[in-house]
């Protein structure tokens, strides 16, 4: 029975004691409502005080119906509910499920701080974490990213905790059958344009054919590659007082005297762990990146030189020293300047331009554009734009600077003076006149960010 399978699970795990507050995210689906039945008929000795954390993303027609349903199953069972609302207006063009994780999760901080609640608990069950396994298996194989979904971890000023983990979906879906709990369906999740329902509807069946306790076996790979991935980052801490690392502003800065005795291994390692202790709020690396930064260092022939990484971050090898931050360029007639993620770039004129992630967007914008990018597009950087210079309309279509200049009636000394953003080969164009094609769209392995732009 699920009930005495969870309670035991609970007893082991002590997540919480009982009396705490919690809030569970609940979508109306059937993980989401047999979460919520299980921990609303935990014995008093083990149950928390439950706050519901609903969002209405306002995608699907049955949202309303939703929303009615799990309001009077609350009041019915008297449990608090916190409904939160994502008008339909503020709904992105592209990128939409990303946009919605992170309104939902902002919501249920905001919960959580209001009901002063130290725990989040969310329905993430096996078949999740199998399909996660097998996602980040198809997209890097990279050990530090395969660690799958963890069962309790850090968030916001609280605890995020998933205990649904051991047990499948249709454990769940039966059990809810069996009590009669009535759930919704999202539809969304049958659609095969989307990589992990390709995995649950194409894969995920046929490997469980071939083992039953397959979802036991991916919870234990997940936690033993954990482990180990955690006793190799404390090994490699060790290592790095041999780089001498001291942080600037914009970079850190180190030596390279002392890596000779280690083998690439142990350099990968240390690299990899100096990623993410110095710059954990950006992508992990790739395994070709770390490549390059080997090769670099490796190569006696050449004493200076650079490797792009992420989000206009450069390594620079510069004789038996080293450097990973923002590069500045200066040019003799022409001053480039980079952007760097997240910060305003102010020029002399009062103008102010910036590249920001979603979660870092500021509040005081004059102009914004949407912007998807791939990490070799890094880093970005703003020079002079000149009339002849060409920007792309679409796929069949440039138009040069000038005629757009003369399209948007641009006074002459704005002309003069202009500038714009470029990745390394292309132009990528400005928030404020426009941007070029390449850029402006969704497209696979890109990651949205905003360009903005504020004029005193």
């Amino acid at each position: 029975m699920l009930e005495q399978a969870f309670q035991t699970h609970l007893q082991k795990e002590q997540f919480w004691q009982a009396g705490d507050k919690v809030v569970v995210a609940t979508s109306t689906g059937v993980d989401s409502m047999v979460l919520l039945w299980l921990l609303t008929h935990l014995p008093q000795k083990q149950r928390p005080q439950v706050v519901v954390a609903h969002v209405n993303h306002e995608l699907r027609a049955q949202s309303t119906a939703e929303e009615k349903y799990l309001t009077q199953f609350c009041r019915l069972h008297a449990i608090p509910l916190r409904i939160q609302h994502w008008p339909k207006a503020s709904h992105p063009e592209t990128g939409v499920e990303a946009a919605a994780r992170q309104f939902r999760y902002a919501f249920f901080d905001q919960v959580m701080r209001t009901e002063s609640a130290h725990y989040l608990v969310t329905a993430h069950h096996g078949d999740d974490q199998l399909e996660t396994l097998l996602m980040k298996l198809v997209r890097s194989g990279e050990l530090h990213e395969m660690r799958g979904i963890r069962q309790v971890r850090p968030f916001k000023t609280g605890t995020l905790i998933r205990p649904l983990l051991p047990f499948s979906k249709q454990q769940l879906r039966d059990y809810a059958d069996q009590i009669g709990l009535r759930y919704y369906e999202d539809q969304t999740n049958q659609e095969q344009t989307v990589l992990r329902n390709r995995m649950r509807h194409a894969v995920v069946p046929l490997l469980k054919r071939e083992n039953p306790h397959l979802i036991q076996n991916a919870n234990r790979f997940s936690q033993s590659l954990t482990q180990m991935v955690a006793h190799q980052d404390d090994l490699t801490a060790a290592l790095l007082p041999l780089l001498a690392i001291k942080k600037q502003p914009a970079a850190i800065e180190g030596r390279l005297d002392q890596l000779d005795g280690l083998n690439q291994t142990q350099q990968r390692a240390l690299w990899q762990l100096v990623w993410q202790r110095y710059f954990k709020t950006l992508p992990a690396l790739k395994a070709a990146q770390l490549m390059q930064v080997q090769q670099l260092l490796a190569n006696p022939q050449k004493p200076q030189g650079q490797v792009a990484l992420n989000n206009g971050i450069i390594f620079e090898k510069q004789y038996r020293c080293f450097r990973i931050g923002v590069h500045q360029i200066v040019d003799s007639l022409v001053k480039t300047r980079t952007l760097a993620i997240n910060e305003w770039l102010r020029l002399k004129n009062g103008e102010q331009v910036g590249v920001f992630d979603i979660d870092h967007l500021p509040n005081q914008v004059q102009r914004q554009q949407v912007v998807w990018l791939a990490p070799e597009e890094w880093p970005l950087q703003l020079r002079a734009l000149q009339a002849t210079d060409r920007i792309m309309l679409d796929k069949a279509h440039h138009k040069t600077i000038q005629r757009l200049w003369i399209d948007t009636k641009t006074p002459q000394a704005k002309r003069q003076n202009a500038w714009a953003v470029w990745t390394p080969n292309q132009l990528l164009g400005r928030p404020d006149l426009r941007i070029s094609a390449l850029f402006n769209r969704e497209q696979t392995g890109k990651i949205r960010y905003i360009l903005c732009y504020l004029d005193d």
